[in-house]
C-alpha cells in the first residue's frame, strides 16, 4: 500500500471504505454507499465513479453522490466532454492521484465553459482522482469533489487517494471479469490468478464453485483456511463457522432481511497476523455476473493476508505497462526463468498465441528482446505488503 501520514481513525475509515468496495463488486447498487464513505473519507462534498467514452462523448456508467444534478445537467456536460480543461492531463497519467490543480490555475479553469456552465453551477470547484484505463479514447475514473468552500486537496489526500488507487484497479476489473466469468473461459479465470487478493465463489453449504490462485496457496498452507473436500472451512473464526455465516448472507430467516455482508479476522496457528476476510452475496445478481448456471445464491470470499504482496507483480505489470492478464502472467513466467514454451504450457496457450503475446509485451513495454524484458520486469519494485489497522496501529 501506498505510504502516507495517517492518522489511526482514518485509516480505520479507509479500510471500512476498503470493504465496501469490494462489496459493489457483486451488486452494482452498492456504489453509492460506497461513495458515501469514500467522500466522508476525504472531507469532500461527494464523489463520483464511471466511464466515459471521449470518442463519441458519452457517459457510459456513472454514479453520483453528494449532488443533485439533473439529467439535462448531464448531458450538457456530455456536450462539453471535449472541452473540460481537466482531462487532457489526467488521461495523461493513468493509475495515478490527480487534482485539477496540478496542470491548472484558477484562472485556467475557471474561464473553461465546462467550468462556468457545468462545474460552478453544480457545485464543483476541487477534483481529485484517478484514471483507471490506459486509453486516451476512453476513462474509467473515480473522483472526489469538493466545493467553492472548501480547501484545495492536499498531497495527504493524494497519498490517501494513492493507497485506495490497487483496490479500485481490481475491484472494476473484478466487476468485469465476473460479468464475462464461465467455467470454460480460461482468459476469465487468467485475470482472477493474478490477483493478490486470495477469491472463492461458495454456496450456502461452503461448497467451492471457484477459487483463485491466491485462495488455493493461502488452503494449502493449512494455517486457518482450508479445503476439506468440496468445502472451505476455517478454522480460526471465532463463535459461527462459515456454514452458519453464508446461511446468515444467503439464506435469512423468515421475517429478518439478508445480512449485506460479513467481515471478520480469523487467527492462524501459526501465531502470525490473521487473515481478514469479507463475505458478499452474489445473489439476485447472478445472472448479471455469468453465474445463471447455477440456480442457487452464491457470495463471494476475499481473503486478505497481510504476509503477501497488496499486489501481484502480474498486477503490477498491467497497471504499469496496460497489459492485457495473460500476458502480465507470460512475462512473469519468463522472469522467473521459463522459456517461452514452458511458459505457453503453464498458460494452456499454444506456442504460436505465446509468440504473439510477446510481440505485444514488448511494445507495451518498449523492449526489443526477451532479455531487456526480464531485466524491466526483474526491476519491477515488489509491492508493500498488507497491513491490516483495525486494532488501531497506522498504515504505512
Amino acid at each position: 500500500m501506498a505510504q502516507f501520514a495517517a492518522k489511526p481513525d482514518r485509516s480505520r475509515r479507509l479500510l471500512a471504505a476498503i470493504d465496501q468496495l469490494y462489496d459493489t463488486v457483486t451488486d452494482l447498487d452498492k456504489w453509492p454507499a460506497f461513495l458515501a464513505t469514500a467522500s466522508a473519507l476525504f472531507a469532500a462534498r461527494g464523489s463520483q465513479v464511471g466511464h466515459t467514452d471521449l470518442v463519441n462523448g458519452r457517459l457510459s456508467f456513472n454514479v453520483v453522490h453528494g449532488y443533485d444534478w439533473s439529467a439535462a445537467h448531464m448531458q450538457h456536460y456530455e456536450s462539453l466532454i471535449g472541452e473540460d480543461p481537466r482531462i487532457p492531463y489526467f488521461s495523461a497519467n493513468p493509475f495515478k492521484p490527480v487534482h485539477c490543480r496540478m496542470s491548472l490555475s484558477d484562472e485556467q479553469l475557471r474561464a473553461s465553459r465546462v467550468y462556468r456552465e457545468v462545474l460552478s453551477v453544480g457545485g464543483v470547484e476541487y477534483t481529485l482522482g484517478v484514471n483507471l484505463v490506459e486509453d486516451t479514447r476512453s476513462l474509467t475514473y473515480f473522483l472526489v469533489l469538493r466545493d467553492r468552500d472548501q480547501p484545495c486537496f492536499s498531497d495527504q489526500d493524494c497519498g490517501l487517494m494513492a493507497a485506495l488507487i490497487p483496490h479500485l484497479n481490481r475491484a472494476l476489473k473484478l466487476q468485469r471479469e465476473l460479468g464475462l466469468l464461465a467455467f470454460e473461459r480460461s482468459a476469465a479465470f487468467d485475470a482472477l490468478d493474478a490477483m493478490a487478493l486470495g477469491i472463492v465463489v461458495l454456496d450456502a453449504e461452503a461448497r467451492v464453485k471457484f477459487s483463485n490462485e491466491a485462495a488455493r496457496q493461502i488452503a494449502e498452507s493449512g494455517d486457518g483456511i482450508r479445503f476439506s473436500g468440496p468445502r472451505l472451512v476455517i478454522d480460526g473464526a471465532d463463535g459461527d463457522t462459515i456454514r452458519m455465516r453464508l446461511r446468515r448472507l444467503l439464506r435469512p430467516d423468515n421475517g429478518r432481511p439478508p445480512a449485506a455482508r460479513d467481515a471478520f479476522k480469523i487467527a492462524r496457528r501459526s501465531g502470525r497476523d490473521g487473515y481478514t476476510i469479507l463475505l458478499s452475496a452474489l445473489g439476485g445478481n447472478r445472472a448479471r455476473f455469468g453465474w445463471n448456471l447455477l440456480d442457487e445464491p452464491l457470495a463471494i470470499v476475499y481473503i486478505r493476508d497481510p504476509d503477501s504482496p497488496e499486489e501481484t507483480r502480474a498486477e503490477l505489470l498491467q497497471r504499469l505497462y496496460g497489459l492485457m492478464p495473460s500476458q502480465a502472467r507470460l512475462a512473469e513466467l519468463l522472469a522467473m526463468g521459463c522459456s517461452l514454451k514452458e511458459a505457453a504450457e503453464r498458460l494452456g496457450i499454444t506456442l504460436v498465441s505465446a509468440r504473439q503475446y510477446l510481440k505485444l509485451i514488448f511494445q507495451k513495454t518498449g523492449t526489443h528482446r526477451q532479455s531487456e524484458l526480464v531485466r524491466k520486469v526483474l526491476l519491477v519494485p515488489p509491492a508493500p505488503k498488507w497491513h491490516d489497522t483495525r486494532g488501531g496501529a497506522t498504515i504505512g
